[in-house]
């Protein structure tokens, strides 16, 4: 019943959504391809405004009931086939509706896993929800305040209409990311032209394989950073014919991606990069001499907006709170090297050896499409006598991949912790970021050169023929049929994988704990204090996961975990909490539970009052 409830309400949330895309559609002229990212990127930045200004659930009822009042006059009017109508049904359409559909069902009762939910991305979407507002100052159960709350607001959205839990997350940030490719294929004139489809599909299925460190089941955004940037593009480009059009449709987009994380600045700026390359070309290619360049100038600064407030935000909020890729601008003067030069010399040998490492998936995707873009290249070039842009397109990629490593390089000297700087905490997922969005230009560049090599162009109206021979529509039919496969057989991969993830998930430290603690939904706890025993077989106290994924389940702000113990001190620490939680029944703490409170000492929470009563806990 409680998930036919959460079905029926994403239905709801997708309706407003749709009432919504058939006035951006209808009335803004917002190409369809574009329409989706347009509309959850601009939802996204609402919700974010909206959290600045302290009136979070009052915007978020307004702005899904906004899209069903939209829906239904246009429904009554008679004008919602101006967005939708039968012409608009694509093979391509139907497959992103399918995919979406069998990722969705997947993602919607799967569970956070990776460390990274819990120490921060979960937790804050979590607080929001609970609280209806955004962190401030007094949060302490949020650790790193200084990240901005982009795709969190979104989330919170989605949350709030839709209900509470970790697979509604996953799948509001499902329809970000599915947005996102919707718009990537607006680098496809032909929308009819199946093959087309079919090779940038099998490109974007490419990133799901490159992406297994980062993987959509858990709300990590380093894979929503490059799809979000992947999106700017193939917004200016299926708008094709209005560059007002393709600023206004690219807007809201580059704000929130700048939004995202800190990081995201350096993908919002590949976007500006473009924006200003498509500016160039709409100029040279108009006779009245319209101000496209200054037109593009003006996106740029109010996409820049969201950022300036949240630095704002931030300065006044948490004057002195400073988190890993926090920005500072302030105390940039003053800055200071908190390591020594052994330590960088350390370092950065450990980047550079890892940086080239094939063991490594980021540069093995790195090596592997930069040889597939150079073959295909030059037998278009030499075989076909082609005059392809993809090998230019590599080289700028190719300086864009350098100067990101060079930026992650001197994050790690300059504001990661040492303890995590010396062992090059994140690089993966890091440098994931970017090869993702260096194969999604790559498909992207590849499927655009193959659609201008077509000895038949065609337009709107369809020719009658479509081919130059018959040799060559059977080869066009195979290649289709290749490609649709590969590119089904990665998804499929990346599904099992998924569901593979769920059902070991009752073996993971998060379910572990969730069975003990339940997951509360309540008001942030910052009182009680909880102790949680381990006997760290996997890690989990030392990596301090435990504390954190304690945190998310109890939502509260003060857990530690202990692995080691004697029985003349641990009373000693143990009075100084609240609660003693018993992950994993040792032989020792049975024997210490035994010996104190005369109880078996099994897994569960203890009241540290009533359980030890030698134990004099001082006053609050």
């Amino acid at each position: 019943m409680t998930m036919l409830l959460t079905i029926l309400r994403l239905t709801a949330f997708l309706l407003s959504a749709t009432g919504y895309v058939a006035v951006a559609r209808a009335y803004w002229r917002i190409t369809p391809r574009a329409s989706y990212i347009f509309v959850f990127s601009a939802q996204a930045l609402v919700m974010y405004f909206a959290g600045l200004a302290g009136v979070l659930v009052y915007a978020a009822y307004a702005l899904f009931g906004g899209g069903i009042v939209l829906l239904v006059a246009l429904i009554l009017n008679k004008k919602i086939k101006l967005a939708y109508n039968i012409s608009s049904l694509s093979a391509i359409g139907l497959a992103f509706v399918a995919v979406f559909g069998a990722i969705t069902a997947s993602l919607i009762d799967t569970f956070f896993v990776h460390y990274d939910n819990f120490s921060h991305w979960a937790v804050v979407v979590k607080y929001m929800l609970v609280t209806d507002r955004i962190p401030d100052a007094a949060s302490a159960i949020i650790d790193f305040k200084s990240y901005p709350l982009g795709s969190s607001s979104f989330l919170y959205y989605v949350g709030r209409i839709v209900g509470n839990g970790e697979g509604i997350m996953l799948a509001g940030q499902a329809i970000l990311l599915f947005a996102s490719f919707y718009a990537v294929f607006g680098a496809i004139r032909d929308q009819k032209r199946f093959l087309l489809a079919a090779l940038l599909g099998l490109g974007c299925s490419a990133m799901a394989y490159f992406n297994i460190s980062i993987r959509i089941n858990n709300l990590l955004v380093d894979f929503l950073l490059p799809v979000l940037a992947l999106a700017v593009i193939g917004v200016l480009l299926v708008e094709r014919k209005r560059f007002s059009t393709a600023c206004l449709a690219c807007l809201p987009v580059l704000g929130l991606l700048a939004i995202v994380k800190n990081t995201g600045i350096f993908f919002a700026l590949l976007g500006y990069v473009f924006l200003l390359y498509r500016s160039v070309q709409f100029q040279r290619a108009d006779l009245k001499l319209r101000p496209f360049f200054w037109g593009a100038l003006g996106t740029i600064v109010l996409s820049l907006l969201p950022l300036i407030l949240w630095n704002v935000h931030t300065s006044l909020a948490f004057p002195v709170d400073a988190g890993k890729f926090s920005y500072d601008f302030q105390t940039l003067s003053s800055f200071s090297i908190d390591k020594t030069p052994e330590q960088i010399r350390y370092i950065v040998q450990l980047f550079l050896y890892t940086a080239t490492s094939l063991s490594q998936l980021p540069t093995l995707g790195f090596v592997l499409f930069n040889a597939i873009a150079v073959v295909v290249y030059l037998v278009a070039r030499f075989v076909f006598h082609k005059r392809w842009k993809l090998l230019v397109t590599l080289l700028i990629m190719d300086a864009a991949v350098v100067l990101y490593y060079g930026g992650i390089l001197a994050m790690y000297i300059l504001s990661m912790p040492l303890d995590e700087a010396m062992r090059l905490a994140g690089f993966d997922r890091y440098a994931s970021s970017m090869i993702l969005f260096l194969i999604g230009v790559v498909s992207m560049r590849l499927t655009m050169d193959v659609e201008n090599s077509f000895y038949q162009q065609q337009g709107e109206r369809r020719d009658y023929r479509a081919f130059k021979s018959l040799a060559a529509k059977n080869t066009y039919q195979a290649a289709t049929v290749v490609f649709s496969i590969a590119a089904g057989l990665m998804l499929l991969s990346e599904l099992n994988g998924m569901n593979s993830s769920k059902a070991a998930y009752p073996e993971t430290l998060p379910a572990r704990v969730a069975a003990i603690t339940g997951d509360n939904w309540h008001a942030p706890d910052n009182d009680t204090r909880y102790l949680f025993y381990s006997s760290d077989k996997d890690n989990e106290v030392s990596s301090y996961e435990l504390p954190y994924v304690g945190r998310y389940f109890l939502f509260v702000s003060q857990v530690d975990a202990v692995r080691d113990f004697s029985d003349e001190t641990f009373m000693g620490q143990i009075q100084t909490y609240d609660k003693f939680v018993i992950l994993e029944s040792t032989p020792a703490i049975q024997a210490y539970m035994k010996k104190h409170a005369n109880l078996p000492g099994e897994a569960g929470i203890y009241d540290v009052r009533e359980t030890f009563p030698e134990a004099v806990i001082p006053e609050k």
